[in-house]
């Protein structure tokens, strides 16, 4: 039941989720000398596909859609839940760490350098979402 325990979201929240997202439509890779972004390259992946049951079960597709739904509802419901949420920054923290990784084994620093934002932004919504407060 405490997975699901919501409380008042706080502005910075707000701001921070947004952020994220846009950040992870910014993120991207290298896909056959061309820089592609996240989104770009999910449309390609579905589109090229065999059938759309195959392509929508990839996982960078599966996990960037919901991920990004998910930060979306966060951001602007009147009430979060914490753990939901950093479930979900999370999960896109690990695909794009992923995707930095992959970037520095093949010598693209482009790739690397696409990714910094968001792993900024995740940054700041860990110490936002899990300051000390007095009490």
């Amino acid at each position: 039941m405490s997975l699901f325990a919501t409380q008042p979201i706080t502005r910075p929240i707000h701001y921070v989720n947004i952020a994220l997202f846009l950040c992870f439509q910014c993120c991207g890779i290298v896909w056959k000398n061309e820089i592609l972004s996240i989104p770009q390259l999910e449309y390609t992946i579905f589109s090229t596909g065999k059938s759309w049951i195959d392509s929508l079960s990839h996982p960078l597709i599966l996990t960037g859609l919901i991920g990004q739904v998910l930060l979306l509802m966060h951001a602007f419901n009147r009430r979060w839940n914490r753990k939901m949420n950093t479930l979900t920054v999370s999960l896109l923290a690990v695909l794009v760490l992923f995707l930095g990784f992959v970037g520095a084994i093949t010598h693209q620093g482009k790739m690397v350098v696409m990714q910094i934002p968001f792993l900024i932004a995740t940054l700041i919504y860990f110490k936002i979402a899990y300051k000390k407060t007095g009490v």
